[in-house]
């Protein structure tokens, strides 16, 4: 697989973080046990990945420095994953390309000729091409934090103008759009910010300048048609993914997605929640790895009218029952030891309810009592309106029911929040 355009400038030869000497016995473990066993260890495959994703995570840190100020950590973290997607991708690509190496005509080639041919790949993948990667991701994780300073001074610096290094070495499908100057929110700037391509030494600047009246033809490849502030993404497509047959690339996916989605679960808990908004006295927090199903927006609805009440409110993820440590710290106090409620309040958790009748609000008002969870009814799939009467009279037959185990009942009713409470019905 060559997927690598020449850069157009010499880079200076950067240090990773491990030792080259590290990663060369982790290549001549994972090459001697490739040929004796004709594959790689689920162990070795792991080290090899997590080694480019340590390399490129410090990429995203390097470009894009945590500042009290601008830093964003959901970004981070979102640019972090589509790097650790984009490591077990590599990972998987140079395993197959070592499998196919393995063998010529039909036969199994000698130890000396296969190492010849690995050691080749090897330079190609984890040297060459790793380093490339390596500035591509600080060069497109820097424009991340850029774009937030150009939005806040849009004031300003209504326009952005691009640059080139204005050389001899600067591509012509670069070249050509040199000083084009646009408005910061012009749509454009969506999808086409520098690096444009591998080696890229453009870049942007903000100018009070006047805006170009047209834009250039132009045509880049589509990985590299990218803002990273808008798509969280380091790639915008993976090469790696090439070639790869459907079960490779969901073994990748879900590899990465399992590796990261425990460094998160194992940071400080502040730290695995974004803030999506404040009022006055409250706020709606969301779990970095909160899934956005159907149920989403109401879950939405329902945390954003608590904040008005000046309260707290977590969107919460969903945790495996087997990860017992890191439940109790996600939530903490939950009665059930398997249940994922949709929020947390104080020391209060939720479970939003969408039943389709009048006849299911009881037992779905009993399912969330069963997950640990004050039942929150939401009228938004409803087969015909909640009235006042109806909502009372739910109320009562949900307290006498013996298996709905709390003192109150909320009712979300054209995204306003109505609360029952035992005493008062």
């Amino acid at each position: 697989m060559h997927y690598r355009t020449h850069c157009c400038g010499e880079h200076e030869p950067i240090k990773l973080s491990k030792e080259d000497d590290d990663l060369s016995r982790l290549i001549e473990v994972y090459l001697r046990q490739l040929f004796d066993d004709r594959a790689v260890s689920s162990e070795n495959q792991k080290k090899l990945w997590e080694y480019y994703y340590k390399e490129l995570s410090q990429a995203v840190d390097a470009g894009y420095k945590p500042n009290p100020e601008m830093y964003d950590p959901a970004l981070a973290h979102s640019l972090k994953y589509n790097v650790a997607q984009f490591s077990a991708f590599k990972e998987t690509s140079f395993r197959k390309q070592l499998e196919a190496a393995l063998t010529k005509d039909g036969k199994i080639l000698p130890w000396g000729e296969f190492k010849a041919v690995a050691d080749e790949l090897h330079i190609e993948y984890n040297r060459r091409w790793l380093k490339t990667e390596y500035h591509h991701t600080v060069a497109v994780a820097n424009m991340a934090e850029k774009w937030q300073e150009f939005e806040a001074d849009a004031d300003l610096y209504p326009n952005l103008k691009i640059v080139t290094a204005g050389d001899a070495r600067v591509r012509e499908s670069h070249k050509i759009l040199d000083g084009l100057t646009l408005p910061v929110n012009h749509s454009f700037w969506k999808s086409h910010t520098p690096p444009f391509d591998w080696g890229c030494r453009c870049g942007i600047v903000q100018t009070d300048e006047e805006a170009s009246e047209k834009i250039p033809n132009f045509k880049f490849k589509k990985e590299h048609e990218n803002n990273p502030y808008y798509s969280g993404q380091i790639f915008n497509g993976n090469p790696y993914e090439l070639g790869l047959i459907p079960g490779d690339k969901k073994e990748a996916k879900s590899k990465a997605a399992k590796y990261f989605n425990n460094k998160v679960l194992q940071s400080d808990r502040s730290e695995q929640f974004k803030t999506l908004s404040t009022t006055k006295k409250g706020k709606v927090l969301e779990h970095l790895l909160t899934k956005k199903g159907g149920d989403y927006d109401d879950i939405i609805k329902t945390a954003t009218e608590f904040s008005k009440m000046g309260k707290t409110a977590e969107l919460m993820p969903e945790i495996n029952e087997k990860e017992k440590t890191i439940r109790s710290l996600i939530f903490p106090n939950l009665k059930s030891k398997t249940s994922n409620p949709d929020l947390k309040v104080g020391n209060l958790f939720f479970d939003i309810k969408r039943p389709k009748a009048i006849k299911n609000i009881l037992g779905n008002a009993n399912g969330a009592s069963k997950q640990g969870a004050i039942a929150v009814i939401s009228d938004s799939q409803l087969d015909k309106p909640l009235t006042d009467k109806i909502m009372q009279n739910r109320a009562i037959h949900i307290f006498k029911d013996k298996n709905y185990q709390f003192d109150q009942v909320i009712f979300l009713k054209d995204g306003k929040l109505i609360i029952f409470n035992r005493k008062g019905v």
